[in-house]
């Protein structure tokens, strides 16, 4: 029966996402428009539930898959860092709802101009079409300033991508702030929640428009409180009307239909506040997201149909290893390396100067080689690491250590041939060094080979670099002697000479 729904619901959302952007006043705001009559009808349906049952105290736990988008060229979007900090902060904002969001993988890259900026509903359902994968909540991180809009989302059973992959979270790059509240409005849509002032703001004193008084036994001529059939069906949400970007506390004046005054309350999430006023979501509103997702029939069900993955307790924070305060490293040739940290699957490097981050990364390994341009010489620095996986992206920071630079070293044998506009370092190494590949186009593949000197392969690889820089890992038994590095991205070639010492 639900499958028989989804047309009539998609064509209720092409409409709604149609006429939505009459929302849209003012940049910043939400494109998520009115609830559809599936969401309002479930809603109504769970009424009777609310206090009805012993607390669930389980913990939900839902996995997400976060892309983000970037020009054609691979230029513009955000860094996988702030992705996974968005996400920690979601989970601190919903957990009073003992719900938790999770990373299967790591962040995909899409780059596409023409959802790099869209300026239309119409190219983003086209990526969203072609890109959700299945069974997880996909969330979309690109630049929605062409359409004064923070973000927007799909309600259950309704949007592109087809069934157990409908619907996805939009979210702008200016609205994608760690501290933002912008995503965990948007997954309050995305799990069934209406605007605070759904069915309301269009006309507050309508007969259809959600009243204020909660007494459900009004004496006529007063109307009773229509709270659980009207507005965004939850009682225990106040009235609201405002259905633009609001400061708190508001002094804006409006009667409903018994003549009471709205009291719209600014700390709802699900309201249009500014976000400074948000922080919470109503226990109706917790039990009602809890709901859409907790068993296989529920709207998106099909999130927990899968066992969430066991990831690693990460507990304290790795410990540095170099450099440490009193060490001085090259500019251009800069080894950060700290211990393995116990359920890390990845780490977080973040380099400061004057209080200022001017780096920030992701490494799977336990050591970073910073190349180029990244530090500059004789300069006072400092850093700190963490590690993370999937299911912690919260976790601590080491302490933060300074370190200094030196001038510019350069060394190391000629390239001999460079359409790649990139750089080797070191050409001459040891076992156990890795090479580095730094000037590379990040989201372009990068194939690699390792030739002795009868042009014979002895190793090789294909990268996936997320910034302008990319380790290549050598076997640890490579003989000593000359090599050529042999390096092809977007079909540009570089050829290196590489010397292995003993």
């Amino acid at each position: 029966m639900i499958r028989n729904l989804r047309l009539p619901l998609l064509l209720l959302t092409l409409w709604v996402l149609t006429t939505s952007r009459g929302l849209a006043q003012s940049a910043g705001e939400c494109g998520t428009g009115p609830a559809p009559a599936s969401t309002l009808a479930y809603l109504e349906s769970l009424a009777s539930t609310y206090g009805a049952q012993t607390e669930d105290t389980n913990w939900i736990r839902l996995p997400v898959t976060a892309h983000i988008v970037r020009s054609s060229s691979g230029f513009g979007g955000m860094s996988e860092s702030a992705v996974f900090a968005t996400i920690c902060n979601l989970n601190q904002r919903f957990l009073p709802a003992r719900i938790s969001f999770y990373l299967l993988e790591r962040v995909k890259f899409i780059d596409n101009t023409t959802y790099y900026g869209a300026t239309s509903y119409q190219p983003l359902m086209t990526m969203i079409d072609q890109n959700n994968v299945v069974r997880t909540i996909n969330i979309y991180y690109t630049d929605l300033s062409g359409m004064s809009l923070c973000g927007f989302a799909f309600y259950p059973l309704t949007g592109p991508g087809g069934f157990q992959n409908d619907g996805a979270v939009v979210m702008s790059f200016g609205c994608s702030q760690p501290e933002g509240t912008t995503l965990a409005h948007e997954l309050g849509h995305y799990l069934n929640l209406p605007h605070t002032f759904d069915e309301t703001s269009a006309n507050p004193v309508d007969p259809i428009a959600e009243r204020v008084t909660r007494n459900f036994n009004e004496t006529p001529p007063r109307l009773s409180a229509n709270c659980f059939t009207s507005g965004d069906r939850f009682c225990d949400t106040p009235s609201d009307f405002i259905a633009s970007r609001w400061a708190c506390p508001s002094w804006r004046v409006q009667l409903d239909l018994n003549n009471d005054l709205f009291r719209p309350d600014s700390s709802y999430y699900m309201s249009y506040s500014n976000d400074n006023c948000m922080s919470r979501f109503s226990p109706q509103q917790m039990a009602a997201m809890r709901a859409t997702v907790d068993n296989p029939s529920a709207p998106r069900g099909y999130l927990t149909l899968n066992p969430a993955p066991v990831f690693g307790t990460i507990t304290g924070s790795p410990t540095k290893l170099f450099p440490l305060i009193t060490d001085t490293v090259v500019p251009n040739n800069a080894i950060f390396r700290w211990t393995n940290q116990p359920g890390a699957t990845l780490y977080q490097l973040r380099i400061f100067q004057f209080n200022v981050n001017v780096f920030d990364t992701l490494i799977p390994d336990t050591f970073y080689h910073a190349l180029g341009n990244r530090l500059r010489g004789v300069r006072q620095y400092s850093w700190v690491v963490r590690g993370l996986n999937g299911g912690n992206l919260c976790a601590a920071f080491s302490p933060r250590d300074s370190f200094s630079t030196s001038t510019y070293v350069f060394a190391g044998l000629q390239e001999e041939s460079n359409t790649l506009q990139a750089r080797v370092y070191p050409t001459i190494f040891r076992e156990g060094e890795p090479l580095t590949l730094e000037g590379v186009q990040p989201g372009w593949s990068l194939g690699w080979s390792l030739k002795d000197q009868l042009g014979r392969v002895v190793c090789q690889g294909n990268e996936w670099p997320e910034d302008s820089g990319v380790l290549l890992h050598l076997p640890g038994d490579l003989p000593t002697g000359s090599y050529r590095l042999e390096c092809i991205q977007n079909k540009q070639r570089l050829t290196v000479r590489v010397l292995r010492l003993p």
